[in-house]
């Protein structure tokens, strides 16, 4: 099941987020959407606040380790994107995220641009977006 995120959400979340910021802030804004699967959070994606450039922004996306390569990621930028019809929905990704631009690849998004070394790790971040009918 997708639904917005609680914060008696958090504790599942935590396992598996490696994002910086404030989950809790997010939920308070309305922004996380978690889908539970069996009674657990196994994935969450979150919107930002302002967008990129004032247009939807995808800001994160993650999947519990175990439930994986299942489609869950899918499901969640699905549930995003009917939010946003007739608009260009963006998302980004590390260069090195194989899976990501995988998926991003097989869900139609196509490259919008790259910011040079933008990561801790050095990593080119890079953009996408999709026009949602």
């Amino acid at each position: 099941m997708i639904r917005q995120g609680g914060h008696h959400d958090l504790d599942q979340i935590t396992a598996f987020d490696g994002f910086a910021g404030c989950r809790s802030t997010e939920i308070k804004d309305g922004r996380l959407t978690v889908l539970e699967e069996n009674g657990n959070v196994v994935g969450f994606i979150v919107e930002s606040l302002k967008g990129l450039l004032g247009r939807p922004y995808i800001e994160y996306l993650a999947i519990s380790h175990h439930y994986r390569r299942k489609g869950h990621a899918a499901k969640l930028i699905k549930a995003v994107e009917a939010k946003h019809t007739a608009n260009n929905l963006f998302i980004s990704t590390e260069a090195t995220n194989t899976a990501m631009l995988s998926l991003l690849k097989k869900e139609g998004y196509k490259m919008s641009g790259q910011i040079a070394n933008a990561n801790l790790s050095g990593a080119d971040e890079l953009y996408f977006f999709k026009h949602i009918d």
